[in-house]
């Protein structure tokens, strides 16, 4: 009788340890599901929290007092590219690119940074960088050239032809054509 007893007992406690298992098992499912759910939930509540605001702050890249304007000009006549740099004015500080494109429509915005700004066009005719340099009552004068040939006198030199050799003499005369400033520059110099 004792051995039965004892055999009940074990089959007894398997048995509960079993019941006991499912049970826990059962609720740990549970209390997981609900720990999910709360999860969800407070995902959602922030994503709802979030997406009715409105942004009021900018990235976007302005001008500053520091800001430098560089005009690029190609002319299509010469093929010469002439580029200008500038201080900003007082008007441009704090713009946004879009006031560039507006305000320049004549122009392409090349780069646009808080530090530069790079403008460019192309221009029909030539540069104002080319000279004819001729003799004019005994001394040597510059004129500019426009794209229809025209000259318009720019400076009369203080360099006398009388001292030059002939040759040149005749040059200057008839006109020589120079291009650029380093280039009258240098031609200028020969002669003094």
């Amino acid at each position: 009788m004792k051995k039965s007893v004892l055999v009940g007992c074990i089959f007894v406690s398997i048995i509960s340890g079993i019941l006991i298992g499912i049970i826990v098992h059962f609720n740990s499912n549970r209390v997981l599901e609900e720990a999910t759910l709360k999860e969800v939930e407070n995902a959602n509540n922030f994503v709802e929290k979030y997406e009715n605001i409105i942004e009021t702050g900018t990235l976007k890249v302005k001008t500053s007092p520091n800001t430098k304007i560089v005009y690029e000009t190609l002319y299509l006549e010469c093929n010469h590219l002439e580029s200008k740099e500038e201080n900003i004015d007082a008007d441009d500080v704090n713009q946004d690119e879009n006031y560039f494109l507006n305000k320049y429509i004549d122009w392409d915005v090349k780069s646009f940074s808080d530090e530069r700004v790079e403008l460019y066009k192309q221009q029909v005719g030539i540069c104002d960088k080319h000279y004819v340099v001729k003799k004019m009552d005994n001394y040597i004068a510059v004129y500019t050239l426009d794209s229809d040939g025209n000259q318009n006198l720019k400076e009369i030199t203080d360099i006398l032809t009388v001292y030059l050799p002939q040759e040149d003499v005749d040059l200057l005369e008839k006109g020589i054509n120079v291009c650029g400033d380093n280039e009258l520059a240098k031609l200028l110099g020969d002669y003094e």
